[in-house]
């Protein structure tokens, strides 16, 4: 498909960094950065230097309004509704990292309006263009009789396991080993903000603990990508049987039943001590096991493994298969421009994002409940 994607960046930190504007700067063809914003000058005056020819603001609602600015990339932390609203009002296609929202009634405001916008508007679930994924996806869907999915995550340090990235302005120091207690602090002094308090009191019950959101932040920060990937194989969940926490809401499980009685086991465990990244969705039936490991999503290019766990008469066959080395978040960045150029809307749509936030807001209430909890 010919013809180049005007884009406005809209925060430009570690993830813009890593994954987004390298991107969309390798392809100068496809791609034309006009516009950098970020509420950092420090950060803004560092990208902008790598990225010359793209006007720089502070003041996101000057990207939004650029006649120049065909699609907006809205890749700042935090939530994005503002940016979003000011976004759909300028009538610019979006393309925003998860989560959309911040509680299912914030997420359901968003995608309500996205809905009713001109542009088009598609959610960042980069693992949903894994080429391992999808390889996995079709044989989940060839089993007969999948009886039992699993999903772990085991999480080290955020910022210890991206240290190898030069993040301007200045590079993250490497440190000797990772302090348990200042990365649960962070998650603490994260929860605690008042822009966040709502979404994640909407997701638990009001007047929810600290402690308590601390294990929804989670949800939505990073167990949301299982959530999501588990949606994108097996369709929507019917209710949570039970979820619990532990080691001070740094780490979950929970249990959800989907329909012909799969049940799906999901754990997230915080363990910052060891640099190494864990991520790994089972699927099993009787007659055949499918494994995905997922590298790191800071390590650009590393493949996605796929384990097969099958017979051939009386013999055990495993096979290890490297799908392909193609970049996940490259594919979805692509595949987004295809479908604004195209007029073709995105695969994942705003539609996902709810469905995710009534599937979060279902664990969230089996916190603290003996009662399977539906998913509404």
């Amino acid at each position: 498909m010919s013809g180049r994607l005007r884009v406005g960046v809209i925060g430009c930190g570690g993830i813009a960094q890593m994954m987004h504007l390298p991107t969309l700067g390798e392809r100068p063809d496809l791609f034309e950065i006009v516009a950098l914003a970020d509420i950092s000058e420090d950060v803004l005056s560092a990208v902008g230097d790598r990225y010359p020819l793209a006007h720089r603001s502070r003041d996101f609602r000057e990207v939004v309004t650029r006649s120049n600015v065909d699609a907006v990339f809205v890749l700042s932390s935090g939530r994005h509704d503002a940016t979003l609203l000011a976004a759909f009002e300028a009538g610019k296609h979006v393309f925003v990292e998860k989560p959309l929202g911040f509680g299912r009634p914030e997420t359901e405001a968003v995608a309500a309006a996205a809905r009713a916008a001109r542009g088009f508007t598609m959610v960042g679930y980069h693992k949903r263009f894994d080429p391992a994924y999808l390889a996995a996806s079709a044989l989940v869907r060839s089993m007969p009789d999948l009886r039992y999915v699993e999903a772990t995550v085991l999480h080290p340090d955020d910022g210890a396991y991206r240290e190898h990235h030069a993040i301007l302005p200045n590079r993250d120091p490497k440190r000797p080993g990772s302090d348990e207690a200042e990365t649960n602090a962070g998650a603490l002094l994260e929860a605690k903000t008042d822009d966040l308090k709502e979404g994640l009191d909407a997701t638990l019950r009001p007047g929810a603990s600290l402690s308590e959101r601390v294990a929804a932040l989670m949800l939505w920060q990073s167990l949301i990508h299982n959530i999501n990937a588990l949606r994108g194989v097996l369709g929507e969940p019917e209710r949570v049987l039970s979820a619990s926490v532990w080691n001070d809401w740094m780490a979950q499980h929970s249990l959800t039943e989907f329909p012909r009685g799969v049940r799906v086991s999901m754990s997230w465990v915080s363990l910052p001590g060891v640099k190494h990244y864990e991520e790994r969705l089972r699927f099993v039936s009787p007659n055949l096991r499918a494994t995905l490991t997922f590298p790191s999503p800071y390590l650009r290019h590393a493949p996605t493994k796929l384990e097969v766990e099958r017979m051939e008469g009386e013999t055990l066959v495993v096979e290890d298969r490297v799908v392909s080395y193609d970049e996940a978040f490259r594919a979805e960045i692509h595949h987004f421009r295809e479908s604004v150029l195209g007029g073709q809307a995105p695969l994942i749509s705003v539609d996902d994002a709810v469905r995710d936030a009534r599937w979060i807001e279902a664990i969230g209430r089996s916190y603290t409940s003996a009662v399977p909890c539906a998913v509404a």
